[in-house]
């Protein structure tokens, strides 16, 4: 890419629905100080410039489908109402994705066998049902095309006087994106097996640690994945130095 990089302008091709991304908008800025030109964004082809592709992803049952296609550990899922509704009689903990190409946890719903447990509203709205894993470690695992570029470590903030749940380990339940330490091994090799579910050169992917089993397994694949400070920087130096 080094010698296209220089006979070609960049920009950055987003999706409808990444339109309005702030983080694809810091992405840019940081291009154009660092080229010294307008990196600009679209949702348009542009023959004529180097276009990076930004928020091209796939929804959450064709990932399932794929990383089950492709032997790629990841949670065990069902579209069938009748086959979730078994896992949680046997007294597993299933969630039900409402949205299938929400993120941040938009749309999840946990169901629980408990005393009184009857089928919920929400259920019905379900296309998609997966087994929770237990997990002591969620990272994310930031993927320029087929080069990590950076780790982080989903850690509930020291501050946090919330209620504690550590299954969806999202913003609004306190978790934070921080610096990782001590990486499993096999993260990485994971994380880019992974990435190759979507189209878009940038990359998040959620990956759960059983440390007891020492078991990694994919959660999901982020194709918009959030991006500031040093993750921004990360992107810009793989992109540059390709």
């Amino acid at each position: 890419m080094e010698n296209m990089l220089f006979t070609k302008k960049l920009s950055l091709r987003l999706t409808l629905g990444t339109k309005g991304s702030a983080s694809a908008k810091r992405l840019a800025a940081a291009l154009t100080a660092k080229l010294g030109y307008k990196v600009w964004r679209t949702t348009k082809e542009q023959p004529k410039k180097l276009q990076l592709k930004y928020g091209h992803g796939v929804d959450k049952i064709t990932q399932y489908n794929w990383f089950k296609a492709n032997n790629i550990p990841a949670l065990e899922f069902t579209t069938s109402k009748e086959e979730a509704c078994a896992w949680i009689d046997a007294g597993l903990t299933v969630f039900g994705r409402e949205f299938l190409t929400a993120s941040c946890g938009k749309g999840i719903h946990i169901y629980e066998h408990g005393e009184g447990w009857g089928i919920p509203i929400s259920f019905d709205r379900c296309p998609v049902f997966t087994k929770y894993k237990k997990k002591k470690r969620e990272f994310r695992v930031h993927v320029y095309k087929d080069k990590v570029v950076a780790v982080m470590e989903k850690k509930l903030r020291k501050d946090w006087n919330g209620p504690r749940d550590s299954k969806i380990r999202n913003l609004a339940n306190g978790f934070v994106f921080c610096v990782c330490d001590q990486e499993p091994e096999g993260l990485r090799d994971l994380a880019i097996k992974a990435a190759g579910v979507v189209q878009s050169d940038f990359k998040g992917v959620d990956i759960g640690y059983n440390e007891k089993k020492g078991d990694l397994f994919v959660i999901e694949v982020n194709s918009a994945p959030g991006m500031e400070g040093s993750r921004i920087d990360a992107y810009v130096n793989a992109i540059v130095n390709k």
